[in-house]
């Protein structure tokens, strides 16, 4: 077979070869430079080395075999330095990546010759999913806390323009079969609500080869972003705060279940003790009550607690708000009047804590805005490759409401206990 003769310039900037019934073109770009430079764009039929050598070299463009590979996602991932997912949901049109970048790899794939009609098939969904481990439940049941981060990961996801699919990971069920069917779904990411995850547990999920980010937990074995609250600072802050309005007879109403927001918030707890006397901090750190997370369940163990007609303190530190809630209940079927008799501080600012009389003071957590910040870093993750990993905290704030008497305030003057 033969090229046709057509002049090569401006004016007739394709060339045709004949192949039987068929037809296939190259387009040149040219450009007014000392050196001239084509822009080849070959479609269909030119799957031959040969024939695109015989069009090139009566173009008068030297051409080397492997110098026409398809050109891939990949490929424009390592041009722009970024990752492959976000080239891939770029060139999909999918949601995930933003608009500037979007623009950036859609300019470097027109320039490289990228196929865009072979990307017709997408192989993953423009979705990620919010897989919720529930190792036993007991941190889950009852608790307006979650409700709230699941709403952050949603409004933030839908914000960018991500599907959102939600699913639970039950620890006591066939690992295998849970991670198979979370690769079923394809999804560009995955957010891991691991509260009650141990450090053994997270190894399942390296398998995956998809980004991930840790919520609500942070695990130093291994290399995923997380996003979680800074529990030791703030149970250091909330008893910083009963050492400030004159409690030195501290307690502590400390979660019966064993995880690792718990263990931080222990360890703030002590750490804030120190800075009482001596005698006195020794007095704090044996006066931890264990008691059920469920507002239920704390109440009943704080009952069995005050039967054995214990030396109370003038101010507890609470794990949570569902724990305050239930305690303050058996506190007040005691007798004793809350703030004057006894006061009491939670943790996560939820909704029970608001429907107490008077309302519970407590740690304020905004946990939307966690869920949030963990959709965003995934989003990072998708865009462009990211050496480091991070681990964001979420510093809580005292919400001063009506459960902590302040014995330094003038109608108390040097009440302190």
């Amino acid at each position: 077979m033969s090229v046709p003769k057509f002049p090569l310039d401006q004016k007739s900037p394709f060339v045709f070869y004949e192949t039987g019934k068929n037809a296939a073109a190259v387009f040149f770009t040219f450009h007014k430079s000392p050196h001239l430079s084509y822009k080849l764009y070959l479609n269909n039929l030119l799957n031959s080395f040969d024939i695109r050598q015989d069009i090139l070299y009566h173009c008068g463009i030297e051409c080397q075999e492997g110098a026409f590979m398809a050109v891939t996602a990949k490929a424009i991932a390592q041009k722009l330095g970024i990752s492959p997912a976000a080239v891939s949901l770029a060139l999909r049109g999918r949601p995930g990546v933003s608009e500037q970048t979007r623009s950036r790899i859609l300019a470097a794939a027109q320039e490289m010759g990228y196929p865009f009609e072979s990307h017709a098939s997408p192989t993953h969904s423009g979705m990620i999913q919010l897989v919720i481990y529930k190792r036993h439940g007991k941190i889950f049941s009852d608790t307006p806390f979650f409700d709230h981060l699941t709403e952050g990961v949603a409004e933030q996801a839908s914000k960018l323009g991500f599907h959102l699919s939600i699913s639970y990971f039950y620890g006591n069920q066939d690992p295998q079969e849970q991670l198979k069917s979370i690769r079923s779904l394809k999804s560009s990411g995955i957010i891991l609500l691991a509260t009650e995850m141990r450090s053994a547990d997270i190894q399942r999920f390296s398998s995956l080869d998809i980004p991930i980010v840790v919520l609500d937990n942070f695990f130093p074995t291994v290399n995923l972003d997380s996003v979680e609250i800074d529990n030791h600072y703030g149970a250091w802050n909330a008893v910083r705060y009963l050492i400030s309005c004159g409690h030195i007879r501290l307690g502590y109403l400390h979660s019966s279940v064993d995880i690792r927001n718990f263990s931080r918030r222990y360890d703030g707890y002590l750490s804030a003790c120190r800075a009482l006397p001596e005698n006195r901090a020794k007095d704090a750190a044996r006066r931890i009550v264990r008691v059920g997370t469920t507002p239920d369940a704390a109440a009943k163990d704080l009952r069995a607690y005050l039967n054995k007609d214990p030396v109370l303190p003038t101010a507890f530190f609470a794990d949570n708000d569902s724990i305050a809630a239930g305690c303050f209940q058996a506190l007040q079927e005691y007798g004793l009047r809350i703030p004057q008799d006894i006061s009491i501080i939670g943790f996560d600012d939820s909704s029970l804590g608001r429907l107490l009389s008077p309302q519970l003071t407590t740690m304020g957590v905004n946990k939307e805005r966690m869920g949030a910040l963990a959709v965003n870093r995934l989003c990072e993750r998708l865009e462009q490759p990211i050496p480091e990993t991070v681990c964001i905290l979420l510093r809580p704030e005292i919400v001063i409401r009506g459960t902590v008497l302040d014995h330094n305030a003038p109608e108390h003057p040097g009440d302190t206990h």
